[in-house]
């Protein structure tokens, strides 16, 4: 039961741990906003909380010196909030340190699982990758091993041991990683089928929201092992979230235990059969230690794992701490407004750097020299603060053109060889002993210079003596040959060698084009390798013994065109590759959205994780110049996302696009019930409305469009459609392909028929909401809520609706929480061989008018296919004219058909005329 106000908590991290606020005033509402703003919006804002705290001892005042919290709080000082209400869940880990934690159950003859097996779990982790223990039945010490379902590096795992020895272990593992944003909550399943029919057994992996869903996403193919087999029952218990007795990966590496939550627990006999042990969390008590199952299996918590019921509404960051006092001066308070990270992350106009130089700071170079110093520049500034580079000044040299070259519009400007102009740059590196077994020396240039050249000269540490000879690597580019030459040289005490190693052609980097130039040598072999734009196109044997270079030089002598080069980097063995710097140089087009968005925060230190497997997110464009949050917008919006602060830590989530499709509900509201609150006022405008889409890859050549010409929303004059609603767009994408499929995208957006339910309102001090506390409270931003039982001039049917963020306030006087709402119908797509998933006619209709209670339709088809006549087929329903039906067979192939119905399934009931409408009644739509 729901009191006022309600069980409100908040916190705040000084002394390396989370500490109690005490003066969190209860009198005034408590206030959080997250996610979009409006159905409307494309970008969320940073999550926002509003809170007063009492300061009558003023210890919340950080710039006084007699508050204890003098010098712990300030600016930015982490901040989280959130309720203990509901029922409990398991915490298992928490915090840096591995301590033994788990739900566990004794020895008892539900767990003893020979046949086919189907396990079921519910949790969420803070680290999905890495190895950890998910579930297990294993006691090492008594040599009784049944089976235990494992997270490795991503990938879901499970082993069983048919004779309950290590050496009959069986083991497999999901073909594709589990994708899940840290924190997030999902059921994951494997089955065991011992006996496929084939002489052999098959496990397959699934996800899905919670334990008892019916129909579950497929983690990767099914894995088939030669042989039948069956499982092990011994006397070992069984544990969620631990690895007490065993902790070991097929290969005989250590697990670690889950580290998050965990919240139920399913093991069944048979494959979909029925449960021998059905746990839930919600089936014990806060705090408990004991407590019984659906199925009459007692559960126990062990070690450091606790069952509570905490929790956590929103973490961000403190900004600022105004002090407010009343006129009596009898009260102090401080109201405080605690952002999100993205907030920071905002801060400032700075544009982010190139990619290429994000990258090459981030991975550590020896050396580099971004060439990107200013018009007025003399040398050029080492990136990681060295010794300049700067001219060599030989006779007949020229000074290069500061910051007037262009390797790529998205790459800082760069220096430039002019035409009929020649000289060079020296660049003394770090003196190092070692490098390791290679060393990487990279340019980046464009421009023709068809009948120029360019030098790149690698000199290592030698002393230049005859016992410590100065050795080197020259590189020389002809533009006149399209050829490379390498040569190695060595400078004695009174003389100097060189050996030609060889003449390379077709180079292919004499054009406007932006590309990478690297030469690789092996320490060890030696050998030298040149790379162009990640690819080997030259390589030789060493007649001399490089050292770790002490100077690199870049020569040039250009007649007819410009030449720009930047970025001359120097690198040990541990550097990257050249495809990877190729990349860099090039934006990482192509680059997966969630991996852009994790590479991208990474770079600037913060975390974000992704949910929605990989290769299902959209590939990106060229890497732009921009401020970090517009960056990873960009990726997010690419990908039909949401990216926003996670909830319970101090993070970015992105939720991808792919998630979004076919989701089961979270939340089912039943209008009917009174649960939900005012206002309630659902639209039926042309807000959203697009029905002329033309979209543009960034970089891209053409634009592609996609018009609805006839329908009740087409681009027709009314009554006929609507009239024209175009608009244009310009997405960062990989390919112009995808400018296709964006824009029906946008289009099949743009033009849902139907009403919009922009605002449910939920008012958790109404018992029959409160009832419903464990859902709302896990709902998420992306989440589907289903409306049942509306009005009847809402119309007959339910109607789904995605979450695109919320407010929510606790206070003496209300509790409520506001999901701003987007339509749902859209992102349900059919699936290959799926039992709700039907193709339609591309057109059919009542041949003759039926009266209310005639239970045979005459259908005429009116466009592409007949209706199907299998029996294999049936029942599935269709809609004519806002009566849902249900066809339970269909006779004759060609027009007209006669179908069979079940009349009224939504409580419709009435007269059609002849050439109405007949359709699927749920239609599916293709996802691009």
């Amino acid at each position: 039961m729901a009191s006022l106000p309600p069980p409100t908590w908040a916190e705040l991290y000084y002394d390396d741990t989370w500490n109690t606020v005490t003066g969190l005033r209860q009198t005034s509402p408590v206030t959080v906003t997250r996610g979009l703003t409006s159905e409307s919006s494309s970008e969320a804002e940073p999550t926002t909380c509003t809170c007063d705290l009492g300061n009558r001892d003023n210890r919340y005042s950080p710039r006084n010196p007699m508050s204890p919290l003098y010098g712990k709080i300030g600016r930015n000082t982490p901040f989280r909030m959130g309720y203990d209400v509901g029922s409990p869940w398991a915490r298992i880990q928490q915090g840096s340190d591995i301590n033994y934690a788990s739900l566990f159950v004794n020895p008892t003859p539900a767990l003893d699982v020979t046949g086919d097996f189907d396990l079921r779990v519910e949790i969420s982790s803070d680290r999905w990758s890495g190895k950890q223990t998910v579930a297990q039945r294993a006691v090492e010490s008594t040599n009784s091993r049944d089976w235990t379902l494992q997270l490795l590096d991503g990938r879901l795992s499970f082993m069983w041991f048919p004779t309950g020895t290590w050496e009959s272990r069986i083991y497999h593992q999901s073909t594709v990683p589990l994708q899940a944003y840290t924190g997030q909550r999902l059921a994951l399943r494997v089955t065991l089928d011992v006996d496929n029919g084939a002489g052999g057994h098959t496990v397959r992996f699934y996800t899905g929201r919670t334990v008892d869903d019916e129909e579950w996403q497929p983690l990767g193919d099914p894995l088939t092992g030669a042989g039948t087999t069956s499982l092990y029952t011994g006397n070992a218990y069984m544990e969620l979230g631990a690895g007490f007795e065993y902790d070991w990966d097929p290969g005989t590496s250590a697990v670690y235990p889950l580290k998050g939550r965990a919240y139920a627990l399913q093991l069944r006999a048979g494959i979909g059969g029925t449960p021998q042990v059905d746990m839930k969390t919600s089936q014990a008590e806060p705090g408990g230690s004991t407590f019984v199952d659906a199925t009459g299996v007692t559960w126990h918590r062990g070690g450091v794992a606790i069952l509570t019921n905490r929790h956590i509404r929103m973490t961000g960051e403190v900004p600022a701490w105004p002090p407010t006092r009343d006129l009596s001066g009898n009260d102090n308070i401080v109201s405080i407004a605690p952002t999100g990270i993205t907030r920071r992350m905002n801060a400032g106009n700075k544009p982010q750097d190139s990619a290429l130089k994000r990258y090459i700071k981030t991975r550590g170079p020896i050396e580099c020299w971004p060439l990107t110093d200013g018009v007025d520049a003399k040398t050029a500034r080492s990136l990681l603060g060295g010794r300049d580079m700067v001219p060599a000044n030989e006779p007949g040299d020229t000074a290069p053109t500061w910051g007037g070259g262009t390797l790529a519009d998205w790459v800082e400007p760069v220096l430039t060889f002019k035409s009929g102009k020649y000289g060079s740059l020296i660049g003394y590196t770090p003196r190092l002993t070692s490098v390791g077994s290679q060393m990487h020396a990279d340019v980046f240039l464009t421009g023709a210079a068809l009948d120029g050249f360019t030098h790149v000269r690698l000199w290592d540490t030698g002393a230049g003596t005859n016992t410590s000879p100065q050795n080197a690597i020259f590189l020389i580019l002809g533009g006149d040959t399209n050829q490379a030459t390498l040569i190695s040289h060595s400078e004695m005490t009174d003389s100097s060698s060189e050996s030609h190693i060889g003449n390379f052609f077709d180079i292919g980097i004499f054009d406007e084009q932006p590309h990478h130039v690297r030469l690789t040598v092996d320490l060890n072999t030696p050998f030298v390798r040149l790379y162009v734009d990640g690819v080997v196109k030259a390589s030789g044997g060493l007649s001399i013994n490089l050292r770790p270079l002490s100077r690199i030089e870049v020569a040039w002598g250009v007649s007819s065109y410009d030449r720009a080069a930047g970025y001359v980097t120097y690198w040990g063995e541990d550097g990257p590759s050249a495809a990877e710097l190729y990349s860099a140089l090039m934006g990482f087009q192509g680059e997966a959205a969630g991996a852009r968005i994790e590479r991208l925060a990474t770079e600037s230190g913060y975390t974000v994780s992704v949910g929605g497997e990989s290769t299902l997110q959209q590939p990106m464009g060229i890497q732009e110049q921009a401020r970090l949050l517009e960056l990873l917008n960009e990726a997010n919006q690419t990908d039909f996302g949401y990216l926003l602060d996670a909830r319970d830590r101090a993070e970015v989530i992105q939720r991808g696009g792919s998630t979004l499709w076919n989701q089961p509900p979270a939340l089912v509201l039943d209008y009917s019930a009174g649960v939900i609150g005012a206002p309630f006022k659902p639209v039926d405008d042309d807000k959203l409305t697009e029905n002329d889409v033309s979209v543009k890859r960034a970089y891209g050549s053409v634009a592609a469009q996609h018009v609805l010409d006839e329908g009740e929303l087409s681009v027709q004059d009314p009554p006929n459609g609507v009239g024209r609603y175009d608009n244009e767009y310009t997405y960062s994408l990989a390919t112009d392909r995808q400018a296709d499929h964006v824009a029906s995208m946008r289009l099949h957006l743009g033009t849902y028929n139907g009403v919009r339910y922009t605002r449910i309102t939920l008012n958790l001090a109404n018992p029959r909401v409160f009832a419903m506390i464990d859902d709302i409270l896990r709902i998420d931003v992306g989440d589907k809520i289903r409306l049942t039982n509306l009005p009847a001039d809402h119309g007959p049917d339910a109607v789904d609706v995605l979450v695109h963020g919320y407010e929510e306030e606790a206070g003496p006087d209300a509790w409520t929480i506001n999901f701003n709402c987007r339509p749902g119908e859209p992102w349900t797509t059919g699936v290959a061989n799926g039992a709700d998933s039907r193709a339609d006619t591309g057109g059919s209709e009542l041949a003759a008018a039926i009266d209310a209670d005639d239970t045979t339709l005459s259908v005429t088809v009116t466009s592409e296919r007949a209706w199907t006549t299998d029996p294999a087929d049936f029942p599935f329903d269709l809609r004519v004219a806002g009566e849902v039906m249900t066809a339970t067979g269909i006779s004759g192939t060609t027009s007209p058909q006669t179908i069979t119905v079940v009349r009224s399934v939504n409580g419709v009931s009435k007269d059609h005329q002849a050439g109405s409408d007949v359709r699927l009644a749920t239609p599916n739509y293709a996802a691009f």
